[in-house]
């Protein structure tokens, strides 16, 4: 329970009386016509569990993670820190009490609520803002270009993409199309799509308060991108939409009773999503002055089949995507020529369900070779179209 004392002393700190945090005594120097920053030290007095949890994070480690590099620069503390913005009378890390400045360092709460002088005076909500632009503050350029790359995915058009072109885009869509949506307290019966302005942002997949997964995480890669990334039940009679987890993990397509289906040396790769969609590089990585790669494009590069592949040169790795591409362009050719009565038997549902499961895949069977072309292969065999 907070106290009306602890209250008391937040404020007193806010107002600039001398507190103590961590064992330091500081003075917060105050004018009442600026905002003050005040430091996580002060949030946790009633954020305990939430500022316990940030503490194990990369953000709250980012000032000594960066000093620990041995190639830190004055360029790089703005976004190491909270409040070096060259106004020393708001407080913050350019604080001229050195007591009271070595509060702030670190990714702090302020870093992206903004500054909270007022807030524990008057408890008028911080904004709690789910878009990427406040990540590009600091994951952008050469070093980490987080959100450069993110900027030109199929995640930042998740939203604005579909809704301008899919006549049948849906709210039902949002859940895995717009971050606004996903995090919203309640959405009314009469909202629509044009409601919302987040597409994928940063903060879907990464929790800014828990460390508790590598790179902060809301699970682990493949639960993560499974959460959308299926066919969601899809069967015979229906289009499959985004099916790659699925085919990934050898299910969901219409598997022929009493046929053996196996899964490919892909299924089995820890991180499987990522391993290969957020191959990564640093800065420099061959002294040839190379920005870092970060992944975030989502599109899969050929450096990271040749982690396994080391001849690689084309995702057409022995011929595993001319293979398919023929088989669905067989498959599709003999269902040109169902009958209007072919159409309405089950081998021909099944056939067609099977080929646009593969085809909205899209990755012309390098997620699960095995499967991918057995599912075919049965397919041509289960299905003969009418001869006249």
């Amino acid at each position: 329970m907070l106290t009306r004392l602890t209250l008391f002393l937040m404020i007193l700190a806010v107002l600039g009386i001398t507190v103590a945090c961590n064992g330091g005594d500081g003075v917060i120097p105050t004018d009442p016509t600026i905002a003050q920053f005040i430091s996580v030290d002060v949030c946790e007095g009633c954020h305990k569990s939430t500022a316990a949890e940030w503490a194990q994070t990369r953000h709250a480690f980012a000032l000594p993670d960066l000093l620990a590099s041995g190639h830190a620069g004055d360029h790089c503390l703005p976004c190491h820190t909270v409040g070096l913005d060259g106004n020393p009378a708001n407080s913050g890390y350019d604080d001229p009490d050195p007591t009271v400045a070595e509060r702030f360092g670190g990714v702090q709460c302020e870093g992206c609520h903004g500054l909270g002088g007022d807030h524990v005076v008057t408890f008028d909500p911080l904004p709690a803002n789910v878009g990427s632009g406040l990540c590009a503050d600091c994951h952008v350029g050469s070093h980490h270009p987080t959100y450069t790359e993110w900027e030109t995915s199929a995640h930042a058009t998740s939203l604005s993409g579909p809704r301008e072109t899919n006549s049948h885009f849906s709210l039902h869509c949002l859940e895995c199309h717009s971050a606004d949506y996903i995090f919203a307290d309640s959405v009314s019966e009469d909202s629509t799509p044009d409601d919302f302005q987040y597409g994928i942002s940063c903060v879907v997949c990464h929790d800014p308060h828990s460390g508790e997964n590598e790179y902060q995480l809301r699970a682990d890669v493949l639960t993560l991108c499974y959460e959308c990334h299926t066919s969601d039940g899809a069967s015979p009679g229906s289009s499959p939409h985004h099916p790659n987890g699925d085919v990934l993990q050898g299910q969901g397509g219409y598997e022929y009773p009493g046929e053996d289906y196996t899964n490919s040396a892909h299924s089995f790769i820890e991180d499987a999503c990522a391993a290969c969609h957020m191959w990564t590089s640093p800065f420099d990585a061959t002294g040839n002055g190379e920005d870092a790669i970060a992944g975030h494009t989502f599109l899969p590069l050929i450096e990271a089949c040749q982690e396994c592949h080391a001849s690689a040169t084309s995702f057409d790795f022995m011929g595993v995507q001319s293979t398919i591409i023929s088989l669905m362009a067989d498959l599709e050719a003999e269902l040109d020529l169902a009958t209007d009565d072919d159409k309405l038997t089950l081998s021909y549902e099944r056939a067609t369900f099977n080929l646009k499961f593969v085809d909205a895949d899209s990755s012309h069977g390098i997620h699960n070779p095995d499967y991918t072309m057995k599912l075919l292969m049965d397919s041509l065999n289960d299905f003969e179209p009418t001869t006249e």
